[in-house]
């Protein structure tokens, strides 16, 4: 189970994971914080919504202080239900929504340019790698391996460098998202593709490459190759 797939199943029910969604947060630090998260703030929405109301409803009056109409308990406790209810998703949307959304859209991307990561033993024109990296802003070290495409790409509504890496493990897609902070890394496995999104720099490093491909020991060489 990959992390984004784990992030569905706990945000639906966290009380109740499967086996394998269980195995996989005591395998994965990041989604056991996840959970923990989402389990907590279960908690703070069922303390909200025992909070005690006077079978009265109003508190005793004092001098100067004007009566409402009385408001029967249970409408008092549909309001905080109310309430309470909109808390939750608001804050699930907050806690899950980022990292989960910024995987798919680094999924999508990739459903534009589907013919460009392929094995190949040709460069990428070095003029043009270096244009895209210092659109980026950054450099990349020898070390990450034959640059095979280069593309200056909009994503989010920023210019982020697109690449094409050719490593030990075969072709990678690397895109270095410079205004895309995550506090960890994100692995995701959508629509044929499996990936990382590692923090780096002052945003975060994808890489992503084939489903099967074993990007383990890839994606971190590949990421810290990156230089700001």
């Amino acid at each position: 189970m990959a992390c984004l797939e784990f992030r569905r199943a706990a945000g639906a029910d966290p009380g109740r994971l499967s086996a394998e969604a269980a195995a996989h947060r005591d395998a994965c630090p990041t989604c056991a914080e996840f959970l923990r998260q989402t389990l907590a703030l279960d908690e703070r929405i069922l303390a909200a919504l025992r909070v005690p109301v006077s079978e009265r409803g109003v508190a005793p009056l004092t001098p100067n202080v004007v009566a409402f109409p009385r408001i029967e308990r249970r409408r008092w406790m549909a309001l905080a239900a109310s309430i309470a209810g909109g808390v939750l998703v608001g804050s699930l949307l907050w806690v899950s929504g980022p990292r989960t959304s910024l995987a798919e859209d680094v999924v999508r991307h990739m459903a534009h340019e589907p013919g460009v990561m392929v094995m190949t033993s040709a460069p990428e024109d070095a003029s043009k790698v270096e244009r895209v990296m210092e659109r980026g802003g950054i450099r990349l070290r020898s070390d990450a391996g034959m640059v095979s495409y280069a593309q200056t790409c909009r994503f989010r509504r920023e210019d982020v460098p697109h690449l094409v890496v050719q490593t030990d493990a075969g072709p990678v897609t690397v895109m270095v998202l410079r205004n895309e902070k995550v506090t960890a890394p994100v692995k995701f496995a959508e629509q044929g593709y499996v990936g990382t999104i590692l923090p780096a720099g002052p945003g975060s490093v994808a890489v992503i490459g084939p489903t099967g491909a074993d990007l383990s020991q890839v994606a971190e060489r590949v990421a810290a190759a990156v230089v700001w």
